[in-house]
This record gives C-alpha cells, structure tokens and sequence, in this order.
C-alpha cells in the first residue's frame, strides 16, 4: 500500500482507530474461500451497502476441535445461518463462534456454508458510490464484507461468484473462469490458482468501466494477462505509457528476484473514496482515480512479490512489506534514470524520516498482540522510508553482489514462497544466504528508534617525509545504542588525487591511523552518504607539521 496523505485520512483512523482481533490460535487453517454475493442493487440508485452472500469455508483441523472463530464485524454483517455437520453458531462482538456437536478429528478437512446479509452501512472497506463498487481490506477489512479468519497467517484459495448488472465489468484475484450474460445480468466466476491472505481479496467494479487487457511472456514462457481497469476521462498519455513499460518492469523484477509468482497481473482506478494511493491486492492492484503514475506503479507491483509471495506473518513485520516496496521503487529509478536518480531518490526517504516528529522504532513486536492506529501502522517516514533506508544500507554493507544474490535466494526460496515469514526469520535466513553475521546491523536499525549523531574529528602530522593521518569517531544520540556501520573515508592530497579508505566503526572514540607518503589536504567521512540515516559533523584539529 502506498499512502497519499488527504485531509479526510483522519475519518478512517476513526472508524479504524481500533482493530478487535481473535487471539490467534492456529487450531485450523482455513484451505479455501468460495464466495458467491448479490450485488445486483449496490449499481442502482440509490446505490446501497446492502447485498446478500454466502461463503462456502473449507478448513483443516490442527488439533481436534469443539469449535471454530470467524471474524464477522457486528456492525457490518448479520449472519443469518450456519450449515455443517451438526453445528450451532453464535455472532457476537465481531466474533462469529461455531460450535461442534461432536468433535472436529485432527487433521480432518471438513466445509461449513455461511449466509449472511451485509447491512446498509459505510465500514470502511466495502465501498459503493454512483454505480462504482470496490473493496480495500488493509489491515483487516475483510470480516467486513466476509466472515473469515481475518488474519495475514493464515492464507487460502479464493473463488468469488459475483451478479451484477450487464453494463458491470468486475474484477478480482485469479483468473475469470467464467462470465455469462443472461438478460440485464452478469454472473462473474474469479478462481485463484494460488493462496492469498485475506488483507489481499479484493472487488474492483463499475458500470461502463474502461478494460484494456495485453499479454507478457514470463521468464518460464508462461502468458501472463494483464488487466487494466480505468475510469472514462482519464489521462489516456499515461495510461499508455504505463502499459507501453509494464513488460519492460516485470522482466525487471523477475530477472532481479524470482518469475512472477501468479496467474494475472491486474490494475484498476477507483474514485475518491479509495484514499490511498495504491493497495497491491493479489493480481489486481488498486489505484486512486488516475493515478497512473509510474513510481506508483513499481512500488505496488513489487508487492507481489514483497507481501503477496511472501506474506508478513503478523502485522509487526509490516516493514517487510511496505521499505522492500519502497526500496524495489527506487531500484526500478535505478533501472531507468541511473545512479544519480536512485541515490537521490533514497536521499529523499532518508530525509522524509529525519523531518518526521514521532519517531518508533521500525519492528515492534507489541503490534503482534494488538495492531496499532493506521497513520502508526502504515506511518510513511518510518515504515515506509525509513525501512527503505536501512535496506539500501544493507546493500551498502553487504555490496551489490551479495546483496542481490541474497535477495534473489530469498524470493526463490521455497520454504517461503506462497507462505509467510516473520522478522526474526527474515533476518536469519538473510544472514545464511550471504553467510554473514547481521545481528549487529538489524538489531540496531530495527529496533532503534533515532540515528546516530556523529562529531568526529581528524588530524594530520608530518614526520620526516611521512604524513599521518588519525580519524576519530564520536557519536551521540538520543538512545543506549552505539550505532556500529562501515565508513568509507576520503583522503584529499595537496596533488589533486585521492584515495578511499574503508573503516569499521563499532565503538566511541575509536581512532584509526594512515600513513602516507604525499601531502593530505582534506578528510571526507563518508563522501558518497552511504550511511543515510545519520547526522554528521567533522572537526579538523589543528595539524602538527615536523619538518624534515
């Protein structure tokens, strides 16, 4: 997801400021959602909330179960039966409660048949205006339009059988199976082949909606369709020219990480009430009204495979979502402008979170129990440009050939590709494929809340025929950290060259030593600004020259 911060962001956070969540017990896991609405009335006017559904859950029991707990928002959802092997059921603050007669074997696989009635009411995630539906379920909108195990773990197929008025086009995760026209009626039939979170479903549809649809070939020779949905009256040019590179960013992407993981690529503009600037669902991203945006683009689509592929595993390692996309943004500008457009592009997130008044670190383990506030969760200068930031750093560390071989490893890794995966697993698993030790480097920039404020100082002695340098590295900051980073170091001779040295600093008032034979002039700490995230400022003593 990409924010664009409006002025009526704040009506969200309230409706969403709190998230009441089912402890997660993972006693089932659900295999697949077969969804089918009625959403005939929500294009006529005067285009209402209400629709009528049922879902078909198929599920696996973990452990023997008594019974099962749906997310089903109260305020949203009015269950109005149950169907099964001799169940009963309870809806009751936003927890739907199935009850079994006699218990659930472990392991079994068994299908329960809900039906229920969305209400008439705006909840913050079905959305209906002027013959224009859609959905936006970050971070848990889904339970309410569907009763589900609301919960990014806990991944499953997809099938949605939706009616609509004939002049509808809908589209959704997967591929269109299916479409039948009867009369004033359209019976749309999506299937996905892979699972997905139920943060990522998604419903983007329109009466007299624009669909263009164009091939690529993917790296394994798979056609790949892509699909894009548009509003009459947008910006044609950039539309075209979003669909004139769409081959070039996904060869890109795929060579760079892994082929493109799924069946469809998708894109579609909403209307205004879609507040953000995108949402990457799962094969059919969402974009605001004409927002056909390049950089948009990149960062959404790289979400495929930085959240949908591999999916966080609790909304504590969102980081891993949303600073990789940020980050595959600015290598995308690297792609195509070069160097220069991409350093100054990661200059622009460093800065975004030095101008950012609250300040928290980027994993916060709390937020696995209780999911925080939107603008905390999706906070732009921290999660967003500050996780992208620690990312270039670790390119930096690692240097380009381990970093994207481990970057490579890990999208193609097969113990997590269609799963998820948590911070503490991310980092482990980074650490084996560059054979490295980076605890140091993500324990400080993860769990770190400033930067480090550097006030080193430097000096330059002449003995006999020899000059010698001596760097001193001083940090302050506001934490009991001591922010441990490579530096290169830049040494300007009274001749014009230069030379580069590497340092390591990992303690105060570390000094190091050079010794030349021709005249130092000037000192740069770190001249190229690898170390993004720090404030720096050096000293020049006064220099003691010993003539011959």
């Amino acid at each position: 997801m990409k924010i664009f911060y409006k002025t009526f962001f704040l009506i969200l956070i309230l409706l969403s400021s709190s998230f009441p969540q089912i402890e997660l017990i993972k006693d089932f896991d659900v295999l697949k959602y077969n969804l089918e609405l009625d959403l005939f009335n929500n294009y006529q006017q005067p285009y209402p909330h209400s629709f009528d559904g049922k879902i078909e859950i198929e599920f696996k029991a973990l452990n023997e179960l008594n019974q099962i707990k749906l997310n089903a928002a109260s305020l949203s959802i009015m269950v109005k039966k149950v169907l099964g092997d001799e169940l009963s059921f309870n809806h009751n603050l936003d927890t739907l409660f199935i009850k079994f007669q006699n218990p659930v074997r472990k392991n079994s696989v068994e299908k329960i048949i809900i039906y229920y009635h969305h209400n008439d009411v705006v909840d913050g995630a079905f959305f209906v205006k002027d013959g224009m539906l859609f959905t936006n379920n970050a971070p848990q909108g889904a339970r309410n339009w569907f009763p589900c195990f609301d919960h990014p773990s806990d991944k499953a197929l997809f099938e949605l059988k939706a009616k609509t008025p004939a002049d509808v086009l809908l589209g959704s995760n997967g591929l269109l199976t299916d479409s039948v026209n009867i009369a004033d009626t359209i019976y749309y039939h999506w299937k996905t082949e892979y699972p997905l979170s139920t943060y990522l479903t998604v419903i983007s549809s329109k009466k007299n909606y624009q669909l263009d649809i164009i091939e690529w070939k993917s790296l394994s020779g798979r056609n790949i369709p892509i699909r894009f949905y548009w509003n009459e009256g947008e910006n044609q040019s950039a539309l075209n020219h979003i669909k004139s590179i769409t081959a070039q960013m996904m060869n890109y992407f795929s060579e760079l990480f892994c082929d493109y993981p799924f069946e469809k690529n998708g894109y579609a503009t909403l209307n205004e009430l879609f507040i953000f600037g995108g949402m990457e669902n799962q094969t059919l991203i969402s974009l605001c009204a004409n927002c056909w945006d390049e950089e948009l683009v990149a960062h959404e689509f790289s979400h495929q495979w930085f959240g949908n592929l591999i999916t966080l595993k609790t909304w504590s390692d969102v980081w891993l979502n949303e600073g990789f996309a940020t980050f595959a943004e600015g290598l995308w500008i690297e792609n195509r402008f070069g160097k220069k457009a991409y350093k100054e592009y990661m200059n622009i997130q460093a800065e975004r979170f030095f101008q950012s008044e609250n300040k928290f670190p980027i994993f916060n383990l709390s937020w696995r129990k209780q999911i925080p506030e939107m603008n905390t969760l999706y906070n732009g200068p921290i999660i967003y440009a500050k996780a992208s930031a620690v990312l270039q750093m670790l390119r930096y560390v690692l240097g380009d050939s381990s970093f994207f071989s481990a970057l490579k490893s890990y999208t193609n890794d097969k113990e997590f590709q269609y799963g998820n995966i948590s911070t503490e697993e991310f980092v482990g698993k980074f650490m084996n494929y560059t054979g490295k030790d980076l605890g140091w480097f993500f324990n400080q920039w993860l769990a770190g809340t400033y930067y480090p404020i550097y006030k080193n100082y430097y000096s330059i002695t002449q003995s006999d025929s020899q000059f010698i340098v001596d760097l001193v590295f001083t940090q302050e900051n506001n934490e009991n950290i001591y922010y441990k980073m490579p530096f290169m170091i830049k040494v300007l001779f009274d001749d014009g060259s230069s030379v580069n040295e590497n340092v390591f600093n990992e303690m105060n008032n570390q000094n190091f030593q050079f010794t030349y034979n021709k005249k130092p002039i000037k000192i740069y700490f770190d001249p190229d600004n690898e170390v993004l995230l720090k404030e720096i400022y050096v000293e020049e003593m006064e220099n003691v020259i010993i003539d011959d």
